[in-house]
């Protein structure tokens, strides 16, 4: 089985290093930048040539609008039969439109969405949408690079999974400033309420915009998913007026 990785920013350089160290041998990569890796792989001149010649491949593009450049650039080339797996932090919508465009050319198209600090190349975990045979087809090769992979359900659903993560993560970087605030009023200092709630590790991750630390995500991320986030919710019929005031506070 041939395997490709389009894009080589950090992402994708993070996929080729662990495929190459665990079992890929058949590996070509192509980045629309001209990047490339000092790694053993088949450098392809274009997208359509790497798509022309492997079976599965890992998109891990810059932007959404690289996304749909290359979706239109190789469907004279995709085959029944292939299977994309794209990392790209595109919206749930984007995802739902190119799983759609490749059923057609008879492929598979798996969208992933990575919750996590530093990307692939720190601790994270990886929310997988998609049909689910081709997601227990590809699953051996997501978890090469993506050991805590779960599988979310339809397209768009692993990128809508990563917007509620951060929207959450912004819902509780709001929440943690008020409490904090509240604490102050009844005479709590800052260092005596971070240290009591810093006792519980999976509080702690918020705690550190109050220590004048860096927040988990840069405000712009948590805004922007904060807000789509927001209009998922109206479309559901759903009344989240936290979600409103989360964006308003991640605003950078």
């Amino acid at each position: 089985m041939e395997i490709g990785v389009i894009g080589l920013g950090g992402n994708g350089r993070a996929v080729v290093g662990q495929l190459l160290e665990k079992t890929a041998r058949n590996l070509s990569a192509y980045d629309p930048d001209g990047r490339s890796v000092r790694r053993a792989v088949n450098v392809c001149a274009t997208a359509a040539e790497l798509c022309d010649r492997c079976d599965r491949i890992v998109v891990a593009l810059d932007a959404s609008a690289d996304l749909t450049r290359l979706c239109n650039s190789i469907a004279p080339f995709v085959r029944p039969g292939q299977i994309f797996i794209d990392l790209t932090d595109t919206s749930p919508a984007l995802a739902h439109a190119a799983a759609n465009g490749m059923r057609r050319l008879g492929a598979a198209y798996i969208d992933c969405g990575v919750f996590g600090r530093e990307g692939l190349d720190g601790p994270f975990i990886l929310f997988a949408g998609g049909d689910s045979e081709a997601f227990a087809a590809a699953l051996p090769l997501i978890r090469c690079f993506a050991p805590d992979c779960h599988y979310a359900g339809p397209p768009g659903r692993g990128r809508a999974m990563r917007v509620i993560c951060r929207a959450l993560a912004a819902q509780l970087m709001r929440g943690v400033g008020e409490a904090a605030a509240l604490a102050a009023s009844f005479g709590v200092g800052r260092e005596a309420f971070t240290s009591a709630l810093a006792a519980f590790e999976r509080i702690a991750d918020p705690l550190a915009e109050l220590g004048g630390g860096l927040p988990g995500f840069s405000a712009g991320e948590l805004a922007e998913d904060a807000a789509l986030a927001s209009e998922m919710a109206r479309r559901a019929g759903l009344e989240l007026g936290g979600l409103f005031a989360a964006g308003e506070r991640a605003e950078p």
